[in-house]
């Protein structure tokens, strides 16, 4: 009897000996796991040596029976998998928290053994493959966070099954997929986040029934279609994320009923159409990012009443009007950003009032009048940024308080004034940007205790004065650009201390002396731009001890470039680094042919501009002998002798200037490898030979092709017509010979009007320019340079007629063939050029009329057709009419009319007006015939009904005139 007097004793200590068991069990299968980690240190109290039960462990928490129920271990080093974490032996855990950890591998399917878990975060780690099936059982999960791993895979559908669930975020991942309807399942949702993935659309049938969701975040995804209405009805929302997803449509007024909405962020999509107005109604928004879109029409003042906004973004779109003034009386307003809209009209006078503005983007509209006066209210005002815009005045007085500023951006408006008062201090300042104002003063030296500026950039205004030596003590500054202003003087040595400085840019003003050693040894110079001034001393040191400068212009100066006798020990010294220079732009300077052994040594240069210097003798091999070189200019210089064939090893060379030398030779067959040639420049030269037919073949890039002032003989290859790119051909003042060729009708480039932009290398980020005779004057075509199209055939001996299909080059703006032998008729499809601006047709022995169709030619400003055989009255327009200068004619002694004094005989005219004429004859012959005949008619049948004496008499005549002639008729027989 006295066993079953312990039995209740027993029974009751049963509970507590399974709880120890589970515990130890757990402690295994931890300790089991922490082996498999790489190096945990965070997990050294995990040890069974030290207790049996892991509830006092780093992360470990049990209930009140000493089972374990949570394990955090977030952001701990954990490196390894869970594959061999037994989670079976966690049979009560609710909490599992390895956020931000080194995990990798799959997440296991045995995971579904912790089925009481209520909160699973496996967020920021390095998780991949596809979400198990065995996810379904964990019923019980109210929180699943998967962010920032690389699964795969469509939308993981067992989650669905899960629907106790209230935050769900698979962020950062790379599914994919449609998201399916089962989603609508999880009506308690409040969380749900799948951005940064790549699923394809929208679920209408999941918003429908999320009516507790607070967050909704989709940005990121390639979404396709609309946003469905039923958006609107997620009344409990309180931020929404849809930013770059590629929607489209209008932005729905269902959004508006969110009334409770806080963060709103539409931004970077396909969105069109104006704001809708009831967007009033979301008076607890904080944010609203709609930039980057194409929304269209004014901004509603109905944004004045959501009182608690801080951030409105709605940049990048095509906003036009005002800027509401209702824009001012929001009271928490900190951020405004407007950038890149049609916006125009002053800023509303109270904006900043609040006090709180921080952020004021306003760059790239035009807006006009001047900043508001209490745009820097308190002092909140950080970051004001209104480039390109059209304000007018004083830079504004409130600046000198402001401060707080660190950035001020506003470059290219109209504002004046005298700089050196507009600023006062300003310790937190990091960009001053001021360029293409109209401002003046000079620099000041109060400047320095500036000492956060980091980038100072005031080119393009009217400064004048000296730079002071005082901005050597600017020791943070990194960008310092202060070009085409009128500064004078010389450059402190001072700067010698800015030892941070990057970017230097003195260029086009009237800086003289030499440029100090300190400043030419800045060890963190990247770019140097002094052209334009009046600076000289030797190039040379400038090329040595900079290992980081890539960018040298030097142009426009008075260098020189005598190397000193051991310049070739000095530089092989292991103390001098020659620079990775890619830009050196020497161009006209008083630099001679010595510099050249230096320039040998830069294996990296991609641009060399040497233009208009000293360079005389024979080009050395090596100059051009460079994998990188892409642009290369020499002209102007007294260069002779041939053409290196080193040249055809640079495949790289997109544009070669060598144009006012003195080579030689035939045209240079070692150009025939340059298959990415967009420009070539051999004018002005003594070249010879006839031009090779592979030209036509081997550039197919070729923009500008100027050969002009040779001695290049024989025929135009036909072959050029396959320079599809062409634009400009200028082969004036050579020995040609033949016709021109019919095929030139396939330069297709000229068949079309060309836009303006620069022709640039894009890689290099430098633009082409040419010399061009340009409407009998010589010009130098740079930013423009596209807009050009053209055909120079000027002084050769061409012979026969002007092609027609020349009349197919719609494109072209200046065509001149004068001083060739040139004959037969001008094209009567001349008028087909409807762009050009320069015709020049004289000294040749054209004949004929001149085309009435010239008179078509509304942009036509030169005209010369002196000196042919022409005939008849000259052509009457609009435009042509202004050309009244009589030299334009003279020397056809068959023209006549104005603005010749020699008048018109009535047989003389054009061809079509002689046409017209004899239609006119014919015209008026016929009217008058035919009233002649009804006026006739109607006299004489009008008197013989009207008078019966006259109708009796004619009537009788009529029967005598038949009774003679059959008597007549009768006696012949």
């Amino acid at each position: 009897m006295k066993p079953i007097q312990f039995l209740p004793f027993f029974l009751f200590l049963l509970p507590t000996c399974t709880a120890e068991t589970g515990a130890a069990t757990a402690a295994e299968a931890l300790v089991n796991w922490k082996t498999s980690l790489f190096q945990p240190d965070t997990l050294s109290s995990w040890s069974l040596t030290n207790a049996t039960t892991p509830c006092n462990w780093f992360g470990v928490r049990c209930d009140a029976a000493g089972s374990l129920v949570q394990l955090r271990l977030p952001s701990s080093g954990l490196n390894g998998t869970l594959l061999d974490l037994v989670f079976s032996a966690l049979p009560n855990l609710t909490h599992l928290d390895l956020y931000g950890n080194s995990l990798h591998g799959r997440v296991p399917p045995a995971i579904s053994a912790a089925s009481k878990l209520i909160f699973l975060d496996l967020s920021f780690n390095q998780l991949e493959g596809t979400v198990p099936e065995e996810i379904a059982m964990l019923t019980q999960l109210t929180n699943l966070t998967l962010s920032d791993n690389h699964l795969v895979g469509p939308f993981p559908s067992p989650i669905t099954s899960c629907t106790k669930l209230l935050h769900l975020d698979l962020s950062h991942n790379q599914f994919d997929g449609v998201l399916p309807s089962s989603l609508s399942r999880l009506t308690r949702l409040q969380v749900f986040d799948v951005s940064r993935n790549g699923f394809s659309e929208l679920m209408p049938e999941a918003l429908a029934n999320w009516t507790q969701l607070l967050s909704l975040q989709m940005d990121h995804n390639p979404l396709t279609g609309q946003i469905p209405k039923e958006i609107g009805k997620l009344r409990e929302l309180r931020s929404l994320g849809l930013g770059q997803t590629n929607l489209t449509g209008s932005i729905p007024e269902e959004i508006c009923n969110l009334t409770k909405l806080q963060d709103l962020q539409l931004l970077d999509n396909q969105f069109t159409g104006p704001i809708p107005h009831q967007i009033g109604r979301l008076t607890q928004l904080t944010v609203l990012e709609l930039s980057d879109n194409r929304l269209s029409g004014t901004i509603p003042p109905e944004i004045g009443n959501m009182t608690t906004l801080e951030i409105l973004d709605i940049s990048q779109n095509q906003f036009s009007g005002e800027l509401p003034s209702t824009i001012s009386a929001l009271p928490k307003l900190q951020s405004l950003i407007v950038i890149n809209n049609k916006l125009s009209g002053s800023l509303p006078g109270e904006l900043g009032k609040n006090g709180l503005l921080s952020t004021a983007q306003l760059t790239n509209n035009s807006f006009s009048g001047e900043l508001p006066l209490l745009l820097c209210n308190n002092s909140t005002l950080r970051y004001l940024y209104a480039d390109n815009n059209n304000f007018t005045g004083r830079l504004p007085a409130w600046l000198k308080n402001c401060t707080g500023i660190r950035r001020i951006s506003l470059g290219w408006n109209h504002f004046s004034g005298d700089l050196s008062e507009a600023f006062g201090a300003h310790p937190q300042l990091e960009t001053l940007y001021l360029p293409g104002n109209q401002l003046t003063g000079t620099l000041s030296p109060a400047w320095v205790e500036w000492r956060s500026l980091a980038n100072l950039r005031l080119d393009d205004n009217r400064i004048s004065g000296k730079i002071p030596p005082e901005f050597g003590n600017m020791t943070n500054l990194y960008y310092l650009s202060l070009s085409s202003n009128n500064l004078t003087g010389s450059i402190p040595a001072e700067l010698g201390n800015l030892v941070s400085l990057a970017w230097l840019n003195l260029s086009n003003n009237g800086i003289s002396g030499s440029l100090p050693s300190t400043v030419a040894e800045l060890s963190a110079l990247q770019s140097l731009d002094l052209s334009g001034n009046k600076l000289s001393g030797q190039v040379w040191k400038l090329l040595v001890q900079h290992p980081d400068l890539n960018y040298i212009d030097l142009s426009r100066n008075s260098f020189t470039a005598m190397l000193p006798v051991d310049w070739e020990e000095i530089t092989n010294s292991s103390s001098t680094y020659l620079p990775d220079v890619q830009y050196l732009l020497l161009s006209d300077n008083l630099i001679d042919s010595s510099i050249i052994p230096l320039l040998c040594r830069f294996s990296g240069l991609q641009v060399l501009d040497l233009s208009n210097n000293h360079l005389s003798g024979r080009l050395p091999d090596c100059l051009l002998d460079t994998e990188a070189m892409q642009y290369v200019d020499l002209a102007n210089n007294d260069l002779h002798g041939s053409i290196p064939s080193s040249m055809g090893s640079n495949a790289s060379l997109v544009s070669l200037h060598l144009n006012s030398n003195r080579f030689n030779g035939e045209f240079p067959s070692s150009l025939k490898q340059c298959r990415h040639l967009v420009a070539l420049d051999l004018g002005e030269n003594g070249f010879h030979g006839e031009i090779p037919t592979w030209v036509g073949d081997s550039f197919p890039s070729m923009i500008v092709l100027r050969l002009r002032s040779n001695m290049f003989g024989g025929s135009i290859p036909p072959q050029l017509s396959r320079l599809a790119s062409l634009q400009v051909l200028d082969l004036a003042d050579n020995d040609l010979r033949g016709s021109i060729p019919r095929s030139f009708f396939g330069l297709s480039a000229m068949a079309r009007r060309q836009e303006g932009r620069a022709v640039e290398f894009s890689a290099l980020g430098y633009s082409e320019s040419i010399q061009m005779i340009w409407k009998g004057r010589e010009l130098m075509f740079h930013s423009t340079l596209s807009l050009v199209t053209g055909i120079d055939l000027s002084s050769n001996s061409l012979s026969g007629e002007i092609p027609t299909e020349l009349t197919n080059l719609a494109g072209l703006l200046f065509l001149n063939l004068s001083r060739n032998h040139l004959s037969g008729r001008i094209p009567q499809e001349i008028g087909n050029l409807k762009w050009l601006e320069f015709l020049d047709l004289c000294m040749n022995q054209l004949s004929g009329p001149i085309p009435a169709s010239i008179a078509d030619l509304a942009f036509l400003s030169v005209l010369n057709l002196s000196n042919n055989n022409l005939s008849g009255r000259i052509p009457r327009g609009d435009q042509i009419q202004t050309l009244d200068d009589p030299s334009i004619y003279s020397g056809n002694a068959g023209l006549c009319g104005p603005p010749l004094s020699r008048g018109c005989s009535d047989g003389a005219g054009t061809e079509k007006e002689d046409g017209l004429d004899e239609e006119d004859s014919i015209i008026w012959f016929g009217l008058a015939m035919l009233l002649g005949f009804v006026f006739g008619f109607w006299v004489f049948w009008g008197c013989l009904i009207l008078k019966r004496s006259w109708r009796f008499a004619y009537f009788l005549f009529v029967d005598r005139a038949f009774d003679m002639f059959f008597r007549k008729k009768n006696m012949r027989r």
